[in-house]
């Protein structure tokens, strides 16, 4: 039986046309009983082919092929050599070798050195590739092979020179090298060649006319029948034969699903049980006033839940790398269901209390797992380099990686890049992208697999060549392109990491696997999801701000954040009413709105929003019977006494993800482990045999434990099948909870600071114009940059002690980081020439920081241009010349606006909503978050268009969307096709308008959207608007 030796999927980027599955596919169809998958130069696509095979009845062989480079007194020839595991040594030398061809910092693809094959080799059969013409055989490289590898090195013989005596058969025999039949395979039907043809184009950035034809795949590389490929090789069975035998060879089995846990450094002999242990313990003793027997007994039970599981060794790795960033001062927060574990919260791991919160192990780390649980961190997104650092340090770099993400050819960019290969114009390229329009996921809009990425374009562009273009990109679509680096995952491996997973640099300098997330998973490596978020970064930089203010509030960031008390009653108030633009998780529109509805007023109620604010509370009518129950509006009751002890805490509404486990396991009476797989398969909507299984399975457990009727478990069912899919735990709506209290409660206590934080990070939810309405709702003064006053971002001084919020220099358009730098270090300047010698900026610069305002007080900016206009001057020089300016009037407030708009991309001055005030309160609006909370109703809302975009819905008319901002925040706009054109001149200019329509909330949506019925702008409501 032949094997095919050298196959390439579309992981040999933009080289081979086939996913790893639709090769082992096609090998199963032919008959083949072995494949073998040799991507160059990565191995991307290595587990996803070695699972494919397994399930189609293949034998997987993972190889690599890879240019090997012969040393100077070799010679100095090169050959395209494919390499093949036989075992997990082989693998491990793959994963050496690939790595190194990855390993140049500017993106080159490097050769193997003979040197380095010589030293990782082990477990590997190479199968030498055709040689150029030579002269004395003596010195052939194929003997300096033959030397390192012996009876593991074949030489391949391609079909066409398949001659028993060609002179590549007689080289073989000269050395003692078997032959090899060699079919590579780059697409699997014949016509695909074309396909193949546009990737090696698109790959080296050449138009297809100018592509060379040895550039792309040799002829006839496709998927051969067995019958052709011994047709082929009729000359020299004994080639095909060697096929065989290399396959019979090749025995490697990957360690799926087996952890793989790095080395830890114990201090006293101790065992990784009995370290976590002590720790645990000695963590709970600071935690709780008193070990109750019910903290002891849970220890025990997470103890001996994560001990027979093997974990051990992950909670004392996350334990250690808390502890770091907590000593290096880097804000963190946990995130996901680790927050459930009582032993991650005495290592300080996690920070919600699982005791008083009732959080749920189960939903962590429950017996049936069989993958490494997730103990996923949010760090300060400017300090998460530190940590990060650190964990190279701490394991080894040899050791650690971070995680690839797969890009892949998407519409835009496959339409681009195959355009591009076609020789269009950069121009009409431009063009076909832009008219691309984006699709609507709502209701008559949903894409399907059938859909034609590309059917908006062909009507408008009908010639051959254009047609071509949209057929040969939809070809690419979904094709990887690239690999980058995954925003949070870290990999760390007992040993050398490419024992067991192969490496690349990233355009960012940066190693990271050539795996994804999924595969470094499978592989049992261990991967911490390592996230820098933004909101941690303004908790960080306000309670920096506060310590230096305050010494006595604590000496470093995390001593003031871990101070803020977590009963306030003005941080209450705040998040109450819906007051939370910029904190942490809770100041969307329709977030603020639930706050106001549930009357949030602690953490606990935040926890609450977080998890009523999904779209499976909000559409199922959940929300509202738990609102009014939590407010005492109606009475509790649940569809079975047995679900009270289950449900009581949240009124007899499912709310979170632990609920759902809970009622499969106590009331339906299936496993942990099959409650477990319920909720994963809720959670994907999965319909098939197994969850109808699992229902019948659940309703009989119900009737026969808790005497539930078939009709009361319907509907208990479907109550859980409508909220899996969509709920948080309890454990990540408390993580977030806490974090979005201390953001309310600097909003509250220091609003300058925290909001000067907020704009320095570049916002959350909102635009940065939001944010500073914001900030004049509470009575900040905010200012434009100033050079005796700004730093580089927005920033806070204090005048009179009264604080005032500067915009950074770097919202100045073209001022350099370097000007900003000489300014903030030469500073204070007391006059124009005193800042002109001393910093010495381009006159550009100085004229964009006079009209901007930045030198107010030194002058009026009519005076302060006139004496920028009439002299030079030259750094640490006194200026070359004597102004003699007759004071003139500074800029009115519109020209100052004019300028801001320019310069600085927002006015301070003056805010359009502020203009119009009276018109728009006449006009009986509501604000954004008051119309977020009225679902369901017609509102009017008066605001700044701030986006624009436009989609075409399944049925062939537009849909067009804007965010409306007033100084509540901002709200989504849908306007159909009618209302827009109705509404063109309207919607022209930077005029407020004011917008009638019902607020909507879509299928699967969380945010609610008003769908506009009419559009007026606010200085035309001078007639009637009803």
């Amino acid at each position: 039986m032949p094997t095919l030796l050298n196959t390439h999927s579309h992981f040999s980027l933009l080289t081979g046309v086939p996913a790893p599955a639709e090769l082992a596919r096609a090998a199963a169809v032919q008959g083949y009983r072995a494949l073998a998958l040799t991507d160059q130069p990565h191995l991307t696509g290595a587990i996803e082919f070695y699972e494919a095979c397994r399930a189609e009845g293949v034998k997987p062989i993972l190889g690599l092929q890879a240019e090997l480079r012969f040393s100077a007194q070799q010679g100095g020839a090169r050959n395209q050599l494919v390499l093949l595991a036989s075992d997990m040594a082989g693998w491990a030398s793959l994963c050496a070798l690939s790595s190194h061809t990855l390993s140049d910092p500017g993106g080159r693809t490097l050769p193997i050195p003979f040197e380095l094959l010589a030293t990782a080799n082990t477990g590997l059969l190479a199968l030498a590739g055709p040689w150029p013409p030579t002269g004395a055989r003596r010195r052939h490289p194929l003997g300096a092979l033959k030397d390192l590898f012996g009876d593991r090195l074949y030489q391949q013989l391609p079909a066409g020179r398949a001659r028993p005596n060609g002179p590549l058969a007689t080289l073989a025999q000269s050395f003692g090298v078997p032959l090899a039949a060699h079919w590579p395979v780059y697409y699997l039907q014949p016509e695909d060649a074309a396909i193949q043809r546009l990737l090696a184009a698109m790959r080296l950035n050449l138009t297809l006319d100018a592509l060379p034809d040895q550039a792309a795949a040799p002829p006839a590389a496709y998927f051969p029948i067995q019958d052709e490929l011994r047709a082929a090789f009729d000359e020299y069975p004994r080639a095909l034969a060697a096929t065989n035998e290399i396959a019979q060879r090749c025995n490697l089995q990957l360690p799926l699903d087996q952890p793989h846990f790095p080395k830890l450094k114990l201090a006293d002999g101790r065992s990784p049980d009995e370290e976590l242990r002590a720790r645990a313990y000695a963590g709970a003793h600071q935690r709780y006033p008193e070990l109750t027997p019910e903290i002891e007994a849970r220890l025990e039970h997470e103890l001996a839940g994560i001990q027979a599981s093997g974990y051990t060794s992950l909670f004392l790795m996350m334990e250690e790398i808390i502890s770091f960033a907590r000593q290096a001062d880097v804000p963190t927060n946990s995130r996901g269901s680790a927050s459930s574990s009582l032993v991650a919260h005495c290592l300080g791991i996690t920070t919600p209390d699982p005791v008083r919160l009732n959080l749920y192990f189960e939903r962590f780390l429950n017996p049936a797992r069989k993958s490494p649980p997730d103990i996923d961190t949010d760090l300060c997104s400017r300090r998460r380099d530190v940590v990060i650092r650190h964990i190279y340090d701490h394991h080894g770099h040899e050791r650690v990686a971070m995680v690839a993400t797969i890009n892949r050819f998407r519409r835009r960019s496959a339409l681009r890049e195959v355009a591009k290969a076609h020789g269009l114009q950069a121009e009409q390229i431009k063009e076909m992208a832009e008219r691309l329009p984006y699709r609507y996921w709502g209701p008559g809009g949903e894409r399907t697999k059938d859909d034609d990425p590309y059917a908006d374009l062909k009507g408008r562009y009908s010639s051959e060549r254009h047609q071509r273009i949209f057929a040969d990109a939809a070809a690419v679509l979904g094709m990887p392109n690239h690999l980058s680096i995954h925003p949070g995952g870290v990999v760390i491996a007992p040993n050398a990491i490419t024992d067991l997973a192969p490496t690349q640099y990233s355009n960012k300098g940066v190693v990271i696997t050539q795996f994804d997330k999924r595969d470094v998973e499978r592989l049992g490596l261990v991967k911490l999801d390592m996230l820098g978020i933004r909101g941690l970064t303004v908790l960080g930089d306000v309670a920096d701000q506060i310590r230096r203010r305050e010494p006595e509030r604590g000496r470093s960031r995390l001593e003031v954040l871990d101070s803020i008390p977590d009963v306030d009653e003005a941080t209450a108030a705040m998040v109450r009413n819906g007051n939370t633009i910029g904190c942490f998780q809770i100041e969307s529109p329709g977030m603020r709105a639930t706050l106001k509805e549930v009357q949030s007023e602690n953490i606990d109620n935040i926890t609450v929003a977080l998890a009523l604010f999904r779209p499976g509370p909000l559409q199922g009518g959940l929300k509202d019977a738990f609102v009014r129950r939590h407010l005492g509006q109606e009475p509790v009751s649940h569809l079975h006494p047995a679900l009270e002890p289950l449900l009581a805490d949240t009124y007899g509404v499912i709310l979170y993800q632990e609920q759902v486990l809970r009622i499969a396991h106590e009331l339906g009476g299936l496993s942990l482990a099959d409650s477990d797989l319920l909720r994963r398969a809720m959670s994907h909507f999965d319909p098939g045999k197994q969850m109808i299984t699992l229902k019948e399975r659940f309703l009989a457990g119900a009737l026969e434990r808790h005497g539930v009727s078939r009709e009361t478990g319907e509907q208990i069912w479907d109550l859980m099948a409508a909220f899996a899919g969509y709920g948080f735990p309890k454990a990540h709506a408390a993580s977030y909870a806490q974090a979005g209290w201390r953001s309310a409660w600097c909003k509250t206590h220091y609003p300058a600071e925290f909001l000067a934080a907020v704009l320095a990070n570049w916002g959350g939810y909102y635009g940065q114009n939001t944010y500073l309405m914001e900030a004049r709702r509470m009575g900040l003064s905010v200012r434009r940059p100033h050079i005796n006053y700004s730093q580089r971002q927005f920033s806070v001084s204090y005048i009179d002690e009264r604080p005032q919020l500067f915009m950074g220099l770097d919202q100045l358009r073209d001022l350099t980081r370097e000007a900003q730098q000489r300014i903030i270090n030469l500073r204070p300047f007391d006059s124009l020439a005193d800042f002109l010698t001393r910093v010495d900026p381009r006159r550009k610069e100085a004229r964009n920081l006079i009209e901007a305002g930045a030198l107010d007080g030194l002058g009026s900016i009519p005076n302060l241009l006139a004496e920028l206009e009439q002299g030079s001057w030259r750094r640490g020089q006194m200026p070359l010349f004597e102004a003699d300016v007759d004071p003139v009037a500074d800029w009115p407030a519109s020209q100052k606006a004019a300028a801001q708009e320019r310069l600085l991309g927002v006015s301070l001055v003056e805010h359009p909503l502020e203009r119009y005030g009276e018109a728009i309160a006449a006009a009986d609006t509501v604000s954004t978050i008051e119309a977020a909370g009225q679902v369901n109703q017609t509102v009017r809302v008066a605001g700044m268009r701030q986006t624009w975009r436009r989609t075409k819905t399944s049925g062939g008319s537009y849909l067009y969307f804007t965010d409306l901002e007033d100084f509540e925040g901002t709200l989504r706009v849908v306007i159909n096709e009618d209302v827009y054109q109705r509404s063109r001149g309207e919607l022209a200019g930077k005029i407020p308008v004011l917008i009638e329509g019902r607020v909507e909330l879509g299928r699967d949506a969380v945010e609610p959207a008003l769908h506009a019925q009419r559009i007026t702008r606010v200085d035309h409501l001078a007639a009637p608007v009803s």
